[in-house]
């Protein structure tokens, strides 16, 4: 299993959201992206990113470091289409499809709740609706991430810079067992014309439904 810490770091990435009004869920104002992250710390690695609209494809390829001390090395491939979530084990050629219960909760929202929710979600605030309504989470300052400017959010043990609600660069520690990993964003291509294809569950992959 993921240590906590591994599963911030991955949730982290994953968390990929836009928060303007246009024509999809997320409504990003470009037509697809490709972003590469490096991992550095406790956990090493690299993550690669694709986003078209309601779809996202993302490779990790990270060694993380457990709580125990010993090692994990991961490689997954993660589809998402719309509310269904697949991930996948590219050396078994197997994998799972679950859906997303919170994609149909932000079908309902306004675009404006979309990127509180969605900003929420990221920066990890598990505070009451009526705790976050009273002392709403605020960017503490701005970065550029490879060209991109990103707002930072603090929460605990994780830090994160959010681009449309996208992270360019998280850092989570636990002090006291000793471990800090770092992810940020290399590189970022936009509008690269990426076809639906490369976000389908290749033919070959025994895909198991958790619902």
């Amino acid at each position: 299993m993921f240590s906590r810490h591994s599963l911030l770091i991955l949730s982290a990435i994953f968390l990929l959201a836009g928060c303007q009004n246009s024509g999809n869920l997320y409504g990003y104002d470009f037509q697809d992206a490709k972003i590469s992250y490096k991992i550095t710390g406790s956990s090493t690695g690299t993550s690669e990113v694709w986003v078209k609209g309601e779809k996202k494809k993302i490779r990790n390829q990270i060694t993380q470091k457990r709580l125990d001390g010993t090692t994990l090395d991961v490689d997954s491939l993660l589809l998402q289409d719309g509310d269904k979530l697949y991930t996948l084990d590219p050396k078994a050629k197997t994998g799972t499809m679950v859906k997303q219960p919170f994609y149909t909760e932000l079908q309902k929202l306004s675009p404006e709740m979309r990127e509180k929710t969605l900003i929420q979600e990221a920066v990890r605030d598990s505070r009451t609706p009526e705790e976050q309504a009273k002392e709403p989470i605020r960017p503490t300052g701005n970065l550029e991430v490879a060209g991109q400017k990103c707002d930072v959010y603090k929460n605990g043990i994780l830090e994160v810079c959010l681009w449309h609600a996208i992270p360019l660069k998280a850092s989570s520690s636990l002090p006291d067992y000793g471990m800090q990993t770092d992810t940020i964003a290399e590189k970022v291509e936009l509008n690269t014309n990426i076809s639906d294809s490369e976000f389908d569950v290749p033919s070959d992959y025994q895909i198991t439904n958790l619902n």
